[in-house]
């Protein structure tokens, strides 16, 4: 279809019925941040309770610390996730923290995007900041 008439519908990902192998482990994949409209490319890592990613490339990861006003921050940010012709509602932080398995992407870590009913490693609750920013990224579009 012609992009400039096309918008794909945002889906809701439920993270913990059954929707959390929809995005399988070492596939890349893009994110747009709502507020901004910045999107940039990232490869999904590891996750359970939510998804691990890391920015693809150095260009990606400069792309994404200026959504967040070129400094890194755990604030919770609605994005865009779109795979395989689906676009899915998220959240993420913009923290590079722990592992990390792409070299050269200027990344220390990696960061996480949650999804409707996904959970924090910590405290392996569900987390109100992200569901908040899950719930705004359900009214954007692609």
């Amino acid at each position: 279809k012609p992009a400039a008439n096309f918008t794909y519908k945002t889906e809701r990902l439920d993270w913990f019925n059954g929707d959390s192998g929809i995005i399988p482990k070492f596939v890349t994949f893009m994110v747009k941040d709502v507020e901004t409209g910045k999107v940039f490319k990232a490869r999904r890592w590891s996750g359970v309770n939510h998804l691990d990613a890391e920015p693809y490339s150095a260009e990606d990861t400069a792309i994404m610390k200026s959504a967040f006003g070129g400094a890194w921050s755990w604030y919770r940010r609605a994005v865009l996730v779109f795979y395989n012709g689906h676009v899915y509602a998220g959240s993420m932080n913009g923290m590079p923290h722990g592992e990390d398995t792409i070299s050269g992407n200027n990344f220390d870590g990696h960061f996480c995007i949650h999804f409707y009913k996904s959970r924090t490693h910590e405290t392996n609750r569900v987390d109100v900041a992200h569901q908040y920013a899950v719930a705004r990224a359900m009214n954007a579009h692609w």
